[in-house]
């Protein structure tokens, strides 16, 4: 398991210093959050209610570093990790496990920073689970919330993730642009050379590039 490995590669890396271990976390660039993330998305893999948010801990995970962050002093001074000061196996091990549930308190209505994704309540959970393109649509659908940086980091990241893909083209991505009110692909995109091909259906029913010059 991946938090067994982090934990020890973590420990042996700060040769046991919690406090220059304590010290490196306050920087959200840290790789230690970047181990909580793999974590993250194993956890939330192995269960059938939360494989969704597995495919999309990236999205969300810097609301929940931040917050991490922020209240690290508390749980140091009087919370949870108070009574694991000595032993920074334990401060890993809890702040991996720490981080998995901020993830999910994202989509719970009782917690500060929810999200409060009203469109899970109307999908189908086989559904949200078998297609990681529903995950997209759930993604944009939150679109209207986010602000324009937000919005071209999501859509980059679609595109990226897309670019073989002959069924989602520019003009795709254009429409999408224009339902949730994001900065046009030309605006983020390096689109100069997207239009000199195509994709034609062949004979044999496959795709293939077709070049216009």
């Amino acid at each position: 398991m991946k938090k067994h490995f982090y934990r020890d590669l973590i420990v042996r890396k700060y040769d046991g210093d919690i406090d220059l271990f304590i010290k490196d976390i306050r920087d959200i660039n840290s790789i230690f959050w970047g181990c909580c993330r793999d974590f993250s998305k194993e956890i939330l893999r192995t269960s059938s209610n939360w494989r969704w948010l597995s495919f999309r801990v990236d999205d969300f995970a810097k609301i929940v570093e931040e917050d991490m962050i922020y209240k690290l002093n508390k749980w140091l001074n009087k919370g949870s990790l108070s009574n694991r000061l000595g032993n920074l196996e334990g401060i890993i091990n809890w702040l991996f496990d720490r981080y998995v549930n901020s993830l999910k308190n994202l989509f719970d209505g009782r917690y500060k920073l929810s999200l409060s994704p009203s469109f899970l309540s109307n999908l189908d959970d086989q559904e949200i689970i078998n297609t990681e393109n529903t995950l997209y649509v759930i993604a944009l659908s939150e679109f209207l919330k986010f602000n324009e940086n937000e919005k071209i980091k999501i859509l980059t990241k679609l595109w990226n993730d897309n670019f073989n893909d002959f069924d989602f083209s520019l003009s795709d991505m254009e429409e999408l642009c224009a339902k949730y009110a994001a900065p046009p692909p030309n605006a983020f995109l390096n689109i100069k050379n997207i239009e000199k091909y195509e994709a034609v259906q062949a004979e044999n029913g496959h795709f293939q590039l077709v070049f216009t010059f």
